[in-house]
This record gives structure tokens, sequence and C-alpha cells, in this order.
């Protein structure tokens, strides 16, 4: 008999032993995973690949370390010794490479936050210890990345550990520029590992937990399959695009406006919807900018790179905002100082606006504005002004200069070549700055464009006079191409100004604006193109509503002296300055279709005998209002959840303090007011200074908590309080398990309002 009860303790061990062993496993597999998953998401704030092959070998050698010295007791402190004396060693030995390194990671993450977010923080300057200072901080964050990681997963921590992998994710897909589908993998299979083998203790063996592991697998290979691999990549990234170009229209709404995209040029007069009301004191013709692109790429302008604000120009726009010089309003500045110098009163023109359907991201003003206000906004580099709303600007005003400013109508002062006054030297001095900037950056023109503009609009031997300039590529473009509204697509792969000049020879305001800013770079002016609204003075009214059927686009010209000015080059839409004629051809929009005073016939709109309808006013609850009131009340509620969660964890804090002072009474104390709580949430009502007369309602009342479990737990806090005696181990761990087991049952019999309030009334520990 007693060899027998030898036999079985052995069994019990060695069962105990194996279990250990498939619990180290369990946890060791999605430990690592997550390890792998974090480190490729930060693979683009790395020096190069040698940091993470380090980081990836270092972590999982810690994993390993760590988990093998739960095996035995014995060598578990030194194992663990080891790794710590190890790290401090290489910390001190290498602690003036690393602080290279860690300043090399920290310039890495601003460059990618300066790229997304367009801001400019100001980098670190480094030494030529960042290769290997870079190593070596990598590996050493690691191995804490690795202990803590090891941790979670140890511990069962499952929200901190998605917490961390959310913010993984968060810096690969906004910040990072590499792939992120090898992260993804990772990290979805130490979740699920963690999520599916920890779910419940049962399945830490046995052909549940090899049931386990199998569907996880499944899972992993189905995502593979559906996302083709690498190759899947691509579909990934279109996803992301979509994803975002659904936010950016849930945010600002959308318009026909391209926004530099020429793909989409010839959608620009698509429909009739209203995008902006204007109302002014007297009719003024307006050029309102949204867009501003700067780097043509080959069927896209974009806006200037980060690199041009940086290394020679960093801190160049906070230099000019000390000297109250903004490239948005310099032209307005400039005409006070004219008007100034020739002693006479500056004029100038409210405008308000409201946008009632154009893309709310851009604040839309022309190039002759002094000053703005009524919506929230900032200069955006030298480009635009943008709404910082949430959901854009929709009512503002705008002051600007009176009397149209167009670039090819602007001759500099004689002041700007002769100042005499201070402000006048002060603004020339700080204007040079920025026209030196504005030459570096707005002058770029590919060789091979540049020799066809060149051959198409210019010769060798002709002066480049800005007007003679001007008036060459509107003959140009005049004779050789011809005004359409509904161009036809340019083909994939084909550069879209030499498929305009070239094959098509049919285009709208896009296709005119575009060839024409390279033109102007291409005789040595810089010129960039911008896309907005027009209104024409010769509709002549104070209060107009803008259409679809008043976007445009067109070239903005630097006038050194002056700023940047609009400059109109589509047939139909300007008038020669040399003979005062309108020169012949299709305008982008029509207003009447009445013979013009200048003997012009256009097409389509209204009749020069219709009067236009006068404006009815609208008020329904729109769509996106909806939508606004929906996210608040979402922000409200997560932020309730954030206080809700934040009070519950300074309650547990709190609680465990005072029970380390005076542990057994201070549990048995909270423990009957908790429990008290959990009785009223479940309609238990009666006398709680007896609450053993209560026991026939909690039988009742309380499903799945009988009457003995109660009774006993009562006789044990009696114990405690009343006879003043010390609980067992055991006699703890009942009190837990009934207050666990009081907890469920009315999680389960008041459903979501029950969870809420045993969650938040009270934390028990």
């Amino acid at each position: 008999m007693r060899k027998k009860s030898q036999e079985i303790c052995l069994l019990t061990a060695e069962g105990k032993q194996m279990g250990s062993q498939t619990v180290l496993i369990g946890e060791t597999i999605p430990a690592l995973f997550l390890l792998a998953g974090i480190l490729s998401a930060f693979r683009s704030m790395m020096y190069d690949e040698f940091c993470l092959t380090g980081a990836l070998l270092a972590g999982c050698l810690t994993v390993l370390a760590l988990q093998i010295s739960e095996l035995s007791p014995k060598i578990s402190q030194g194992i663990k010794a080891g790794i710590y004396v190890l790290s401090l060693l290489s910390f001190l030995g290498f602690i003036l490479f690393i602080s290279q390194g860690f300043l090399d990671t920290v310039n890495r993450f601003m460059v990618l936050w300066n790229l997304r977010f367009q801001t400019e923080f100001e980098q670190f300057s480094v030494n030529s210890q960042v290769v290997l200072g870079s190593r070596v901080f990598w590996c050493l964050s690691s191995v804490l990345l690795a202990a803590s990681v090891r941790m979670l997963v140890k511990k069962r921590y499952t929200g901190m550990t998605l917490a961390l992998v959310i913010c993984a994710l968060l810096a690969g897909f906004v910040l990072g520029r590499s792939p992120m589908w090898m992260s993804v993998l990772c990290l979805l299979a130490g979740v699920f590992g963690t999520l599916i083998l920890f779910a419940a203790p049962a399945r830490q063996n046995g052909i549940r937990g090899a049931g386990c592991l199998l569907a996880m697998g499944i899972l992993i290979f189905g995502i593979l399959l559906a996302t083709g691999g690498y190759e899947g990549l691509n579909q990934i990234a279109r996803w992301k695009a979509g994803t975002a170009a659904w936010f950016e229209k849930f945010r600002y709404g959308t318009d026909t406006l391209p926004k530099g995209n020429l793909e989409k040029a010839q959608g620009l007069l698509e429909g009739d919807e209203e995008t902006l009301r204007l109302h002014m004191k007297e009719p003024q013709e307006w050029y309102l900018k949204g867009f501003v692109g700067g780097d043509y790429e080959k069927n896209r302008w974009a806006e200037l790179p980060m690199e041009a604000y940086q290394g020679e120009y960093e801190g160049l726009l906070q230099w000019l905002k000390t000297k109250n010089f903004s490239p948005a309003a310099q032209y307005a500045r400039y005409y006070n100082l004219e008007e100034s110098a020739k002693d006479s009163d500056s004029e100038s023109v409210t405008v308000e606006v409201s946008n009632i359907g154009a893309y709310r991201k851009y604040i839309y003003l022309p190039s002759s504005v002094e000053k703005w206000e009524g919506s929230r906004s900032e200069e955006k580099k030298d480009w635009q002004v943008r709404s910082r709303k949430f959901f854009g600007g929709e009512e503002y005003e705008f002051q600007a200069v009176k009397g149209v400013s167009s670039a090819d109508q602007v001759l500099p002062g004689e002041w700007t070549q002769n100042p005499s006054r201070e402000e006048e030297k002060e603004y020339l001095g700080v204007e040079s700055v920025y026209h030196s900037f504005v030459e570096e950056y707005y002058m770029e023109v590919d060789e091979e464009l540049k020799l066809l503009l060149e051959e198409t609009f210019f010769s060798e031997d002709e002066e480049r006079d800005f007007n003679d300039v001007t008036a060459r590529i509107r003959r140009v473009l005049r004779r050789d191409t011809r005004y359409t509204e509904d161009p036809p697509a340019v083909p994939e792969g084909q550069d879209f100004i030499q498929w305009f000049l070239k094959s098509s020879k049919r285009g709208n305001a896009v296709h005119y604006a575009s060839t024409a800013a390279l033109a102007y770079r291409t005789a040595g002016y810089a010129a960039r193109y911008v896309e907005g609204y027009h209104y024409s003075e010769e509709e002549g009214r104070t209060t107009a509503v803008l259409t679809n059927q008043h976007a445009h686009a067109w070239t903005e010209v630097y006038i050194p002296g002056a700023g940047w000015l609009p400059v109109e080059v589509v047939p139909g839409m300007y008038t020669e300055m040399y003979t005062s004629q309108v020169i012949e051809g299709a305008p982008a929009f029509q207003v009447n279709s009445s013979p013009s005073e200048d003997g012009l016939e256009v097409e389509g709109g209204l009749t020069g005998q219709e009067e236009p309808e006068e404006e009815k006013e609208q008020t329904p609850v729109t769509l996106r209002r909806m939508l606004s009131v929906v996210l608040c009340c979402l922000y409200a509620g997560f932020a309730l959840y954030l206080f809700l969660e934040i009070q519950r964890a300074v309650r547990c804090l709190w609680k465990r303090r005072r029970q380390r002072e005076n542990w057994e009474q201070d549990f048995i104390d909270q423990y009957v007011k908790n429990m008290q709580l959990l009785l009223v949430i479940g309609n238990v009502a009666g006398s709680y200074d007896h609450p053993m007369e209560l026991s026939e309602q909690v039988e009742e009342k309380i499903p799945g908590i009988s009457r003995e479990e109660y009774e006993r737990v009562i006789q044990l806090i009696q114990k405690v309080r009343f006879g003043g005696k010390k609980l067992m181990p055991y006699e703890i761990h009942t009190l837990n398990c009934f207050a666990k087991s009081l907890l469920l049952a009315l999680q389960r019999s008041k459903g979501l309002w029950g969870k809420l309030k045993t969650r938040y009334w009270y934390a028990m520990e």
C-alpha cells in the first residue's frame, strides 16, 4: 500500500512538471512572436538592418533565458543576475556610443514625424559613433522590451499586451516607411496565441491545447492566403490609402478640384453643386486659391517636400513670422508700401465667405489678401491657409487689396530699387531672403521636359522679359492647343504635360496651368500650380454663389518685391495688356450666352435676359452635422470610459496601500463593504447588521449562490471581527472564490447595466 502511494505521488510530481513545461512553452511562443512583431514595426527608426537583426537576437535570447530559469529555482537567480550584469556592463562600456544611437533614433523619429505631419522639428547632431551606438542601443532596448513582453504574457495582462501591440502598429503604419506585413503577422500570432492558450486553464495541454494551436495556425495561414503574402502588400497599401481618403472626405467633404492629381483633371467642371457663397459691397474679380503645388511629379503636383525647409533654410518660416512677413499676405504689404511711397491711401475690400460645398480643409483666399478672421486657421508653410477645425472652415471673412492683382499687370515700384524709408528697407531685406528660397525650390524642371518646353515656347536667341514670356506662352497655347471642358484622360504611365503638348493638344484649366507653370520655370521665373475658384467681375453680383462650374486652375508667378501673383493663360480668360483685346477661345466657365462688350460669344449658362434667382436660405440638418454629433458622442463616451477606468485603478491602489498597514482587519472591512454593495445590486433587502437573516433572500434573488456558501462566508467574517482570530490561507481563498462567484452571478442576472455597476461602483481585489 505504501509503495502504491509513493508511485501515485511520483506520477503526480511528474505530471506537474510536464504541465509546467507545457505552460512555459505556451508562454514562450507568443512572447517571441510579439517581440518580433514590435521590433519589425519600428524598423524605419533603426539605422540599418543590423540593428533589427541584433535586437531580434538579443530579445529572443532574453526571453529564452528567462523562461529556462523557471525550470530550476537554483539557476533562476543566476540567469537573471547574469542578464542584468551583462546589460549594465554593456551600457557602461558603450555609454558614449549609446548616446549617439539614441540621438540617431530620435532624429529618425522626428524626420518621419515631419514627413507625415508637415512639421519642422529640428534634429540633433551626431558623429561617426552613431553606427555602433545604434546597434548597441537597440540591442539593450530589446532586452528591456523582451523582459516586459514576457512578463505581460506570463501574468496574462491581455489589456496591456493589446495596448502595446496597438502602439507598435500605429508607429509602423503612421510613421513607418517599411513594409508592415511581416510585423502584422507576428503580432497577430502573438495576440491570438496569448488569448487562445490562456483563455482558460484547461487549455494548457492535451487535445484541446493542440486544437487551439492548430486553429491559430489555420488563422495565420488564412491571412497569408488572403493577402497573397508579400504581394498582398499592394492591396494593404491600397486599403490604407482608401481608408485615409474616406477619413479626409468625412472630415472636409469633397469637390471637383483634383488637388494636384492630374489624372482627375477631366472632372474639374463636373456637376453644378454649390461650393462657396461670397458677400461683398461691390463686385470684384477673385482668384480664391486652395491647393498649391510646387513639385511636379509626372502626373501629379505635390507640395514642396519637407527637405526644402531643412538644412540651409531650416527655421526660415519661423524667422519670417518674427519679421511680420507672411507669404500669403505679401502682396498686400507691398501694395501698402507702394501707396505710401506715392503719398496716397490704400483701398481694401472685405468679403464674407461661407463654405457650403467646397473642400473645407482650405481657407480660400486671394493672393491680394491682407488679413482674414472668423475661422481657426494657420498658414501651411508658404503654400496656402488651412483650417484647424476638425471639420474644416465654414464661415470666415477676409480683407484684400481693391482691384485686380495679376502678375502681368504689376510693375515693381521705383522704391524697390532705391528704398528711402526704414520700413521699405526692412521689407526688402526680409523679402530678399524669401526670394532666394523661392528661386531655390520653385524653379525645378525635369531635363527631358525642359527640352520640350524650350522647343515649344522659346527660341535660344530671344530675350525673356516677363511680359514677352507671358505673351509667348499664351500665344503658343492658343495656337497649338484647344480648350475643352471634358478633355481625354492621360494614358497610364505617360507624362501629363508631354502628352498634352505632343499628343492630345486638348485640355482644360488644369492642363494650361500645369504647362504654363513649368514653361515659366524654363524661362527662368519662379512659378507654381494653383487650384481654387474664380469669380468674374462681369457677373456683377455683391452676393454670389459659386458652383463646380467656377472651379479653376491657374499659375502663380513670383514677382520680385511683390510676391506670388496669379497669371491667366486659359484662352478667353485674359486680356492682352498690349492690345487690351480679349483673345479668342472658350473660357473655362460661362456666365451668359450673349456677346460680351468685346464681341466674344460664349456658350451655355444663363442668358443675358435672365435674372439670377434669389437665393433661398436653406437650413436643413445636414448629414455632416449629424456625423459631427455622433462623433462628439463617441468622444464623450470614450472620455467617460477612461475616467471610470482611472478612478477604478486609483481605488484599487488605495485599498492595497491601506491593507499593507493592517492587512487582515482592513481586508475584512473592505470585503464586507463590497459584499454589501453587491447584495444591494442583487436587490437583497433587510438589516445588514444581521447578515445571517439575509441568507434566504440571497439564495432566492441571486441565482447560482447557495445558502450554505453564503453562511460559510459570514461565519469566516465573524471569526475575524468578533472572535479576533486570524484566517488560514484556505479560508481567505474561500472568501475570494465566493466574491468572484457573487460577482459573476450578478453580471449574468443583471445584464450590461449590472456589469457596469459591479465594475465601477466598487473595485474588489
